[in-house]
């Protein structure tokens, strides 16, 4: 298919003129090929700035609906409406909303409006649903799922991390579903990692049995069994893990478990809302394992400083991080 298909059905579908097919056919190209966000941002850079006003109003209203925000926005309706080739920053933001929109109303909603939890970085949040499961989110998370939930199917939509206790029913099963995996289950407690801006998704399976599937390939997890699937070569594997380990963030513990310094600092901007920078790059690939208290960020900082060659230093919500021999 050539790349300027996709380009053209986003713009149908912005002027309202794509078809019930064209716009299931464009969610799932944003669903499963990574290639095209960085397509769709050179288009929106280069677009025509004098967007009409029906137009930026209707996605404006997808963005304001799937990306709700509990502070102030990042954007204001009056500046998006004004240049396209501003929004391109938030291209990525975008095409989630839009994904996310076309899989709920076509693979999980039904006839339902859906229903969108967040929790923000630096911050939790506890779900109750319809069926009496509940869900914790982890920093820089959101869940979506329809209102008529539990009625006619029990399936989820999430991005980033949760942890699952699943009400049982046979007659329902119960199915998260990612960007890159589907997860399902009956009646069991599992995490789900599925952030867009890392390499891998995982499943880890505390209680019960799970089925996790992608691209085909499908593994059926026993407890203390983590599946993970590696979004570049798009592979399933599976391996043996202490499960509770994976939910230690439900008590504010944050658990390592062989990552490298990029991505433990990845992990701690987005819990404790801050922004961290290496000055050193050769800590980057430096890999640890363990767990640490995640009461503040500088005592999880001080603790990893000890058990590590990293020292940092801090000035109110910026960090910069040194590698020390």
């Amino acid at each position: 298919m050539r790349k300027n298909q996709h380009i053209e059905l986003f713009e149908r579908y912005l002027h309202n003129e794509a078809s019930e097919a064209e716009e299931q056919l464009l969610a799932e190209m944003l669903r499963h090929d990574r290639q095209i966000h960085s397509i769709l941002e050179d288009g929106l850079r280069n677009a025509d700035p004098g967007m009409d006003e029906e137009t930026s109003n209707r996605m404006y209203e997808h963005i304001r609906t799937f990306i709700p925000v509990k502070k102030k926005p990042l954007f204001a309706q009056p500046i998006w409406r004004r240049s396209l080739r501003w929004a391109a920053i938030f291209v990525l933001p975008l095409i989630s909303a839009f994904s996310v929109y076309f899989l709920m109303n076509g693979n999980i909603a039904g006839n339902g409006t859906p229903v969108t939890v967040t929790a923000g970085k630096g911050e939790k949040a506890e779900i109750t649903l319809a069926d009496g499961s509940r869900v914790w989110l982890n920093s820089g998370s959101s869940l979506t799922y329809n209102e008529t939930f539990s009625r006619k199917e029990r399936n989820v939509y999430l991005t980033g991390e949760a942890y699952f206790e699943v009400t049982k029913d046979k007659k329902h099963p119960f199915t998260v579903k990612t960007n890159e995996m589907d997860i399902q289950a009956l009646g069991t407690a599992f995490n789900v990692s599925a952030y867009d801006t890392e390499q891998f998704f995982s499943s880890v399976l505390l209680e019960g049995k799970v089925k996790v599937s992608a691209y085909g390939q499908e593994y059926i997890l026993e407890e203390n069994e983590r599946a993970i699937y590696d979004k570049t070569n798009h592979t399933l594997t599976t391996d043996k893990v202490y499960a509770s380990d994976f939910v230690e963030w439900k008590n504010g513990n944050l658990y390592f478990q062989n990552r490298s310094f990029e991505e433990i600092a990845n992990t701690l901007a987005r819990v404790f809302n801050v922004e961290i920078g290496f000055v050193s790059e050769e800590l980057r690939p430096i890999r640890f394992s363990g767990t640490l208290g995640g009461s503040s960020i500088r005592n999880t900082l001080d603790i990893l400083s000890l058990t590590s060659p990293m020292r940092y230093e801090m000035n109110g919500t910026v960090i910069e991080l040194y590698y020390e021999k």
